[in-house]
């Protein structure tokens, strides 16, 4: 009913208050979800890793589409990988990369050469929906008990690609909802309101520059479809959450399909056996060959 929903988020506000934490509450009328948009205190400098695999003029297009969307007042653009070296250097700050097929090596290279205290690691293939979207992950990103987040990612075709990660699931990680249509409400409204989870892809991640120097970065021994639930879990051993927001809405090209790397889901398995087991933010009854929540068999 519209009066116990409203009763619930003005209760919802007043414990945010309680906490000293400065947010509005409101209610999405068709999911019956709530939305909490937190105060972003104070906007820090975001170092915007952009990871390509583009040729300097596709890469030239998307830059200038990602700046023309995004309405965050503070951030550089650190391009890496191809067509990269091509770029004007007067626009953008391009590392100088001896090996520019790794990524992780790529992405930790253009930490060292960057200054911003927030770190947005982000794929080329990436484009946002609404100005708004970067300005919604520093409102988490801001919260010291957060370590990292991520946004959901939308497929051409309308579907989800990414809305957090689910580990030991078909492997050593699935994303959760994957090929759910976008504006499906998941089960128990999970795909359309903010909440933790294990990981999040490293195609959109944010997170601390302190916290990611803590943890010492990406592993570049692992691929990078392992390399960013690597450092993910590496950041909630530190006693950090890591916080999905489907507030923040991006589209995304069609990722390729990541090749089976036998040697890294080996080092994966070593070192979060534990976790890969069961992930504390998915119960055990649901389903082990997809995370999309329903009851496994």
């Amino acid at each position: 009913k519209p009066g116990q929903l409203d009763a619930s988020r003005r209760a919802i506000e007043d414990h945010l208050k309680r906490r000293g934490e400065h947010a509005h509450v409101a209610v999405d009328w068709r999911t019956h979800a709530f939305c909490v948009r937190r105060e972003l205190l104070e906007p820090k400098k975001i170092s915007i890793i952009l990871w390509s695999r583009h040729n300097v003029e596709r890469l030239a297009q998307r830059i200038e589409s990602l700046t023309a969307r995004t309405s965050y007042p503070s951030y550089e653009i650190v391009v890496v990988g191809e067509g990269s070296q091509a770029l004007p250097p007067t626009r953008h700050h391009v590392p100088r990369a001896s090996d520019l097929s790794n990524a992780a090596a790529s992405n930790n290279l253009a930490v060292q050469q960057t200054d911003g205290p927030w770190l947005l690691f982000l794929d080329v293939g990436i484009q946002p929906m609404e100005s708004n979207w970067l300005t919604i992950m520093s409102e988490h990103v801001q919260r010291p008990e957060v370590g990292a987040v991520g946004a959901r990612l939308v497929n051409s075709n309308g579907t989800v690609e990414h809305a957090g990660i689910v580990v030991g699931v078909n492997g050593i990680a699935q994303p959760a909802f994957r090929g759910f249509p976008a504006e499906h409400p998941g089960v128990n409204r999970q795909l359309q309101v903010a909440r933790n989870c294990s990981a999040v892809p490293g195609a959109c991640l944010l997170t601390r520059r302190q916290i990611f120097l803590d943890v010492g970065g990406f592993d570049e021994s692992l691929p990078a479809s392992l390399a960013d639930v690597d450092l993910c879990l590496k950041i909630r051993q530190r006693g950090y959450l890591i916080v999905y927001t489907p507030f923040a809405k991006l589209y995304c090209d069609a990722p390729q399909p990541a090749e089976i790397d036998i040697s890294g889901e080996a080092i994966m398995r070593r070192r979060w056996s534990d976790l890969l087991e069961g992930d504390p933010y998915y119960n055990p009854n649901f389903s082990r060959e997809r995370a999309d929540f329903s009851l496994g068999k």
